[in-house]
């Protein structure tokens, strides 16, 4: 998971901002809901309460296409550090989504957690 230490070093050295202009309202989900695996998304998912959950979802869920369109302007490969960032939050959501129209919960029912399944490998992006 990124943490916050990790960003504010980042920012402070260098002048990129944490996320893309015009986003800025995104800002109070950073380092919360960033995970940099599939792994690490659905234990901040499964970590949240479901208030929180909602909030996250509602929130992201009215940016997503504005995300997308920005994300679709780099190459998955290459992506720009906040751009990165923005597309993390893009994929929490989609583990958000889980939880707020199919399980109803965070996490699914009778699962255990922490779970012992781990994601080795997966799709990566292809230049």
């Amino acid at each position: 998971m990124v943490t916050s230490a990790a960003i504010k070093r980042t920012s402070e050295t260098t002048d990129e901002p944490i996320l893309p202009a015009g986003f800025e309202d995104l800002l109070e989900f950073i380092p919360d809901w960033l995970g940099e695996s599939a792994d690490a998304r659905w234990d901040i998912r499964a970590r949240h309460g479901m208030a929180e959950i909602q909030y996250f979802y509602d929130k992201m869920l009215v940016r997503s296409e504005a995300i997308l369109s920005h994300v679709d302007q780099h190459s998955l490969t290459a992506l720009p550090g906040p751009t990165l960032r923005l597309y993390q939050l893009l994929l929490a959501l989609a583990q958000a989504a889980m939880a707020v129209e199919l399980h109803r919960m965070p996490r699914a029912p009778r699962s255990p957690y922490p779970h012992k399944i781990r994601i080795l490998r997966g799709p990566q992006p292809v230049a």
